[in-house]
């Protein structure tokens, strides 16, 4: 496990206070959806769930989406103490990879637009307006340390990759309406 990844895992799993998904089999799923469902509030981080379209399933009604402008987010996923190791395995940033990551990050804003359009308790906050997003939405006081990184498209990406990615997920971010993407 990379540093990084080894210090996000043990910070999830003090806020889970141990309870973590066992995907070894859906009984391990199911007692994660349980824990979810029976707690007051529940910090998770589910992207590939919404990707899936498994937050449905959850019982949990109220729901915060957290997206970053689709170019900025594969860039700052790309980095190697993220997921830059498997963007490399595809030939880097700047590879097919910028694909499949616009079409998961596609795939996510429109779960949000889903369960919003079904009346769930959905809130989107943009990665570029927290924490001013929380605060209009009430969650001020769990983003008071936050520090947003500004985008660092280039040089870290071509300006193709950049193009790509947000025509693949052009549609989507238009119906999200957020002014500066």
């Amino acid at each position: 496990m990379k540093q990084g990844r080894a210090a996000q895992h043990a910070e999830f799993m003090r806020r889970a206070d141990g309870c973590t998904l066992d995907t070894t089999g859906i009984a391990g799923i199911q007692r994660y959806l349980d824990r979810l469902a029976s707690a007051p509030a529940t910090t998770a981080v589910l992207s590939t769930w919404a990707e899936q379209h498994l937050l449905r399933h959850t019982g949990r009604r109220r729901v915060v989406f957290l997206l970053r402008e689709p170019a900025a987010a594969y860039r700052s996923m790309c980095e190697p103490g993220r997921h830059g190791d498997i963007a490399d395995e595809y030939g880097g940033p700047d590879s097919w990879f910028a694909v499949f990551y616009a079409e998961r990050w596609r795939k996510i804003a429109e779960e949000y637009l889903t369960m919003r359009a079904a009346g769930w308790d959905v809130l989107l906050w943009s990665y570029e307006h927290l924490p001013e997003h929380a605060r209009r939405d009430g969650y001020g006081e769990i983003v008071t340390e936050w520090r947003r990184s500004a985008p660092r498209l280039r040089p870290a990406l071509r300006d193709e990759t950049i193009d790509l990615i947000r025509r693949c997920t052009g549609e989507v971010r238009k119906a999200l309406d957020i002014s500066d993407w």
